[in-house]
Parts: structure tokens; C-alpha cells; sequence
């Protein structure tokens, strides 16, 4: 009969958003008895897609690049990633670029937290943008979303326009003794 008086336990654990590994010890005593167990640990990898245009995608607090995306980008994982609103004039248009001051972690998935106000306001756009380069601006992305254009002041034309022509005053043969003010 085996009889293992104290047992040392070393494990080895993995934080599948970032892929970093912990490893953790621990010391026991007073067994009587010990059974072997295997484990498998799975690893979450980029998935692979067939979407021929380069696209992210909004999903719950975060969004994610496809395969081409990150190919046309050359983001790296642990680059910060920021999407920043461009105005010029009266459109809006999101920008996405490195930035390490006020960007979020790109993860081995690809994927980058959006929430709050960021995810609110990208949002108005769509929940799938394609990238498109910036053509000034190197390492600089405009995202096209999947909302449909928003229309600027829609103004209600009526069907019967008055003639204009019966509003106009002859400036030389109008008399303003014509006018009946009453101030009641």
C-alpha cells in the first residue's frame, strides 16, 4: 500500500483574454490516499474567417477584427487601440489608430473593450465597419458602418406652392395711408 504524507501541487493557469500564464503552488499534508487526474486546458486563437474585406465588429463590450483587418493594420497584440470622431464640417467619421495614452488593449484574440460612452456613440454607425486607409495619415483607419446614412433637416415641402409674385410691395406706388393699423 502507497501512503503519501504531504503533497506538492504546482498549477499552471492561463487567462484566455490575454494568454498570459500564472503559475501557483501549493503544499499539503496528511494524505492518505491520491488519484491521478489529467486535465486539458484550451487556449482560445484568433478565429480564422473568410471575409474578403478587412471589417471589426461590434459585439457586447468589445469589438473584434477579422483575419483581413489585421492584415491591413499590422496591430500587434498589447498595442492600444483607439477610435477617435473625426469632424469635418457636418459629418462625423470614426477614425481608429494606435494610441498608448487613451486606447484599450488589443488581446491575441483581436478583440479591443468598448463600452460606455466609446461603444454609445460607435454605435450610431453600425455594429460592422469596414477599415479603409486614411489617405493622409499612415497607421490612421476610417471605419464605413453599416447604418444607414442618416438624413441632414428634412424639410416638409408643401404639395401647392403660393406665388411669390402676389406678395411683393411696388416700393414707388405704395402708400402707407393704405394700411389700416389697429392697435387694440
Amino acid at each position: 500500500m502507497l501512503e503519501i504524507q504531504s503533497a506538492k501541487i504546482v498549477l499552471t493557469l492561463v487567462d484566455t483574454e490575454t494568454g498570459e500564464l500564472f503559475t501557483k503552488e501549493a503544499t499539503f499534508g496528511d494524505f492518505k490516499e491520491v488519484t491521478k487526474k489529467t486535465t486539458t486546458t484550451r487556449t482560445r486563437k484568433a478565429k480564422i474567417d473568410d471575409e474578403p474585406i478587412p471589417m471589426i465588429h461590434l459585439l457586447e463590450g468589445k469589438y473584434q477584427f477579422n483575419t483581413k483587418a489585421i492584415e491591413l493594420t499590422g496591430f500587434e497584440p498589447e498595442q492600444k487601440v483607439d477610435i477617435k470622431f473625426e469632424k469635418k464640417g457636418r459629418t462625423v467619421t470614426p477614425v481608429m489608430c494606435i494610441d498608448e495614452k487613451s486606447g484599450n488593449r488589443l488581446t491575441k484574440t483581436f478583440t479591443v473593450s468598448c463600452r460606455g460612452s466609446k461603444r454609445d456613440n460607435l454605435i450610431e454607425y453600425g455594429d460592422s465597419f469596414e477599415l479603409i486607409p486614411y489617405e493622409d495619415k499612415e497607421g490612421y483607419f476610417k471605419l464605413k458602418g453599416n447604418a444607414p446614412e442618416k438624413e441632414d433637416d428634412i424639410i416638409d415641402v408643401p404639395e401647392e406652392v403660393e406665388d411669390p409674385e402676389e406678395d411683393i410691395v411696388d416700393v414707388d406706388t405704395f402708400d402707407i395711408s393704405d394700411v389700416d393699423f389697429n392697435f387694440d
